[in-house]
């Protein structure tokens, strides 16, 4: 009973995650548009499990959200960052043609690599971080246009995108990573790692 009350959070997402596999094999026009709950249920238990008080904790969370998210309009606006793409309907309500939910995908995920680089060096720290950013982008990438998430021009995914992925993950992560890296999240954590095995299964089986 312990082990439960300790990872409930963790079980609740890998649950909505396995859910939403089997969904997405069976009926992914319906399952597709549940992305934006399944996003924010892991992002609200992924932040109530931090059980941070310090508003700096806070303020780098939303700071991470406002950035990625301008990014990506600049992305979209100019295609000059990832490359040429469209944002479909599937993550919700759009801004200047971005999902608002992208500016929590950025934070949640650049969370979950925060907590996974412990290194001494801050420098590799965000290096490692930056790595595996694109490690998760690279499946979520394979799976994007057919969940009508977004859609690359000419269906062809830019080197440029994973570039650029790095280079701003990499910034961000040696921007904030003192602050959300300070305190051990073992829910964040396993998110990294269950949205992997996610889109890679994804990936495998569509």
């Amino acid at each position: 009973m312990n082990f439960f009350k300790k990872n409930i959070a963790i079980l609740i997402i890998l649950i909505f995650h396995v859910v939403g596999f089997i969904g997405f094999i069976v009926n992914p026009v319906y399952f597709k548009s549940l992305s934006p709950v399944n996003l924010l249920l892991s992002f609200g238990l992924i932040v109530l499990m931090s059980n941070q008080i310090n508003w700096q904790f806070y303020g780098s969370l939303l700071l991470v959200a406002v950035l990625g998210f301008f990014v990506e309009v600049a992305g979209v606006k100019t295609e000059l960052i990832f490359g040429s793409y469209v944002y479909g309907k599937a993550l919700g309500y759009q801004l200047l043609s971005v999902p608002l939910l992208i500016g929590v995908n950025w934070a949640i995920l650049l969370y979950s690599t925060a907590q996974l680089s412990k290194f001494k060096n801050p420098l590799l720290n965000a290096l490692f971080g930056a790595f595996l950013m694109v490690a998760l982008d690279y499946f979520i990438e394979q799976n994007a246009s057919k969940f009508d998430f977004w859609y690359w021009k000419e269906s062809i995914i830019p080197l440029q995108n994973y570039i650029a992925w790095f280079i701003i993950s990499f910034l961000l992560n040696l921007l904030v990573q003192k602050q959300l890296a300070q305190k051990p999240n073992y829910t964040s954590k396993a998110f990294y790692f269950i949205q992997f095995a996610f889109f890679l299964a994804l990936y495998c089986f569509t």
